[in-house]
């Protein structure tokens, strides 16, 4: 082995790097390299030419510390003819008896290598069960499958759902780029926009109703907005396709029919048709509707050989038992907040209603829907809080969970669907200051079951879709 000083900006710090340190460790280690050259040379940055550039495989974090020392050149040792395998391995054997790990990055990485490269302390106090649905399992934990968890889940399968992350963008974006319009079919100077941006025209609404006492007309809060110059939309709400995906993939069997009571634009059909599920929708609105069968027929080449394109049904959801025949294997909805959303001007409409007729409805469609629901299946609501005119929390969550338990069902998982920031940035402060409101980033997924919890097992596949990525095979094609 021979260590060759090289400059320090040659050198580059190995991308997604797991490994973390304190503001506080940082700074002993620069003491040390500063005080101890000999060792800091006996210790050598290790690097890898693998990419065709110094890629640092071992010595991140001191590299960085020389950074701040203002060294020129650094001891470094060059390793040859790495794959990328052995690059990872050499990285976790190198620190795993000391320093942090950024675990949110180690999700990136296989379990089992992480095992067999010694990172058991990893996964202290965890036993065979925990990666087992079979709580009888006796399988050593090293024979057990955990692999990548975003390989095999899309998204690691956790209570947060961060759609900030590069991942989930990048799958959103490769979702509209197929050709989602499901914003197509909605009046702009109708709806409110319920998304990580709200609309300038709903924080006026709500100062109105704050100062007022009662919630302006759609014709004074045009008025209003005009006057001093506030724009009218930022942009109308699209569904989240990737959140569509997930729900569709984890909580529904192959294949399964999907009954929607609240369909509002096209993504929800679509991504249901493109995944191989039938799905139907209901929706009030006729003018919605026929603009999700335009925006279908346009993407059916992109379907499966054989597949059903979804259906869309115009009616008032209250009715939903009338209006479908047989029975679903998943509900997935996203339903009006209350009055949060104004879809249309019709009396039927649950965003025109005050909450109290508004739940009385509601109630109805969950009721209705569940009974639609087979035996061991799932149903899973999108929902958010909303406030009433004084601005204190109206409970909507709440109700919705309490509308499903009622029906019949298990409250068995909650996700918190967390949002970009976005505009909100600049909004919080004053609505803080003003208020002391909060900026609301997310959403609550809620997942309901009908049935003996015991059956899920027997009833829905182990996933693992690590080789068939559906939206890459689309988009080459």
């Amino acid at each position: 082995m021979s260590v060759v000083y090289r400059k320090i900006f040659d050198l580059k710090e190995y991308d997604n790097n797991p490994r973390t340190i304190t503001n506080e460790q940082l700074e002993k280690l620069k003491e040390s390299i500063s005080k101890n050259p000999d060792y800091f040379e006996a210790r050598p940055i290790v690097l890898s030419n693998r990419t065709g550039e110094l890629i640092v495989i071992a010595g991140n974090q001191r590299l960085e510390a020389s950074i701040q020392l203002g060294l020129k050149k650094v001891p470094t040792y060059l390793l040859e003819n790495l794959t990328e395998e052995r690059e990872h391995e050499l990285m976790i054997r190198d620190n795993v008896n000391n320093g942090e790990w950024d675990m949110q990055k180690l999700l990136e990485w296989d379990s089992n290598e992480l095992l067999e490269w010694g990172c058991e302390t990893l996964f202290a106090g965890f036993d065979d069960s925990m990666f087992n649905a079979d709580n009888d399992s006796q399988l050593p934990r090293k024979e057990v499958k955990v692999g990548n968890l975003q390989d095999r889940f899309i998204i690691s399968p956790f209570s947060i759902l961060d759609t900030k992350l590069g991942p989930w963008q990048e799958r959103k974006r490769a979702w509209l780029s197929l050709g989602i319009k499901s914003e197509d079919g909605r009046d702009k100077e109708i709806t409110y926009s319920m998304s990580s941006q709200p609309p300038r025209v709903y924080e006026v609404r709500n100062q109105l109703r704050e100062k007022n006492g009662v919630d302006p007309s759609w014709e004074e809060l045009i008025d209003y907005c005009k006057k001093h110059d506030i724009p009218l939309m930022e942009g109308t709400s699209v569904f989240d396709p990737v959140l569509c995906e997930l729900s569709y993939r984890w909580f529904n069997i192959p294949h399964g029919e999907i009954l929607d009571p609240f369909a509002g634009g096209s993504v929800r059909g679509i991504v249901a048709a493109m995944l191989g599920y039938n799905y139907t929708g209901v929706d009030l609105r006729e003018e919605q509707v026929l603009a999700n069968y335009t925006n279908s027929e346009e993407l059916s080449s992109r379907y499966p050989e054989g597949q059903i394109p979804p259906t869309w049904i115009c009616g008032d959801s209250c009715n939903i038992d009338k209006m479908i025949e047989g029975g679903a294997d998943m509900i997935f909805s996203c339903p009006p907040y209350a009055d949060l959303e104004v879809y249309s001007d019709d009396p039927k409409d649950l965003s025109n209603m005050d909450y109290e007729n508004f739940l009385r409805a509601y109630r109805t469609i969950i009721r209705r829907s569940c009974d639609k629901l087979k035996e061991d299946r799932f149903a899973v609501f999108v929902v958010g809080e909303v406030r009433d005119k004084k601005g204190a929390n109206l409970g909507f969550v709440p109700d919705t969970i309490k509308a499903f338990i009622d029906s019949g069902l298990h409250y068995y998982n909650e996700m918190i669907l967390a949002n970009v920031i976005g505009s909100l940035a600049l909004r919080v402060t004053k609505q803080f200051n003003n208020s002391r409101k909060i900026g609301k980033l997310h959403q609550n997924v809620l997942v309901f079951y009908k049935g003996d919890i015991k059956n899920i097992k027997k009833n829905f596949p182990e996933l693992d879709f690590s080789d068939c990525d559906f939206l890459e095979t689309e988009i080459e094609n």
